[in-house]
């Protein structure tokens, strides 16, 4: 004998409880983690592109600085995105600074 199939109502739904479980120190963690690794490759790589870009010596030279660069940059983001409190302050100031760095490449490089 099969017993019965129960599905789940969405109806019920708490959203309350979905807040306090988002807010959770876990999750917080987890946010930060993500941003410090995600955000910061990307952080790290659109600078070390526009640092290679900008630099005033040779192109191989600008190259490998920046690269050698890159391991300093990636963790002082990585330290960053837990030292500052507020974690809305981390990815706005990581997103919006690595969209700057990509736009001010693409002008540069005459990608737009």
């Amino acid at each position: 004998m099969q017993a019965p199939l129960h599905r789940a109502s969405f109806t019920n739904f708490n959203l309350e409880a979905f807040f306090k479980i988002a807010s959770s120190y876990k999750v917080l963690v987890f946010l930060r983690f993500f941003i410090a690794i995600v955000g910061g490759y990307a952080f790290t790589s659109a600078g070390i592109a526009l640092l290679s870009v900008v630099l005033p010596i040779a192109k191989q030279d600008a190259v490998l600085f920046s690269v050698s660069v890159s391991i300093l940059i990636y963790a002082v983001v990585f330290i960053y995105a837990f030292s500052v409190k507020s974690l809305k302050t981390v990815w706005i100031s990581i997103l919006l600074s690595t969209g700057l760095f990509i736009g001010i490449l693409a002008v540069l490089k005459g990608w737009l």
